[in-house]
């Protein structure tokens, strides 16, 4: 398992986790690109694809593939890609489609299979235990009743875009809810493998349970041999 989850910034916040990314994925084969989750009003696919080409392009990634909701339903071949990058917009619609479209069971598959998969904000709160924390910030217009979500971050939930001024919130959801929380500021992303969460910077992540522990890049939240820190 090779997961990079993005608390949500880009260019100069996200570079390291980018970087670390880039150089995981196989460049023989094309990345996969899924932005269903973004406001295609705001920010059409065009525009999508822009974007993510000049993140990636400059770090060695040229080949890159856009996949929409209908590419995602039909689509089989997910063997053919060196790695896979899930863009962030409404965490439930992003949960719903992937859910209904049978493309999440294909890529638990992937990530099970060491497939690098990359995350940003509401792609990455779908590889935690549940996307409840989404319910702070994200519409539930399509009315996602379940939550639950692939856990493959130890169970813990994930909590992006976090400033501080939000830790009495997030305080208030975990109690509410009895979760272990990983809180991302927008210059903070996880690298996950079977082994460790650790944390990459250039900013901390802060880890909310029992009390709140500021944990800095370079660390972990949890590794196998000792697991959960503190």
């Amino acid at each position: 398992m090779r997961l990079f989850l993005s608390g949500g910034g880009s260019g100069e916040k996200s570079i390291e986790l980018d970087k670390k990314f880039a150089l995981s994925v196989d460049r023989k084969k094309p990345l996969l690109y899924i932005p269903i989750a973004i406001d295609k009003k705001k920010h059409p696919y065009s525009e999508c694809l822009k974007w993510i080409r000049g993140t990636f392009n400059p770090l060695g990634l040229k080949n890159i593939e856009l996949w929409t909701e209908e590419d995602i339903r039909k689509n089989n071949d997910l063997q053919r890609f060196g790695g896979v990058y899930i863009g962030g917009g409404n965490t439930f619609y992003l949960l719903k489609e992937l859910r209904e479209s049978g493309f999440l069971q294909k890529l638990e598959n992937l990530i099970r299979n060491n497939t690098p998969v990359y995350g940003g904000s509401a792609g990455a709160i779908i590889h935690a235990k549940s996307i409840v924390p989404a319910l702070s910030a994200d519409p539930n217009d399509v009315k996602l009743k379940d939550f639950s979500a692939m856990n493959f971050i130890r169970g813990y939930n994930l909590w992006c875009h976090y400033e501080p001024s939000m830790g009495a919130e997030v305080k208030r959801y975990q109690e509410k809810y009895g979760m272990k929380i990983v809180a991302l500021p927008e210059n903070c992303g996880l690298y996950v493998t079977d082994k460790k969460i650790e944390v990459v910077g250039p900013g901390s992540a802060f880890l909310f349970l029992k009390s709140v522990k500021e944990i800095e890049p370079g660390h972990s939240i949890w590794r196998k041999l000792w697991g959960v820190n503190p």
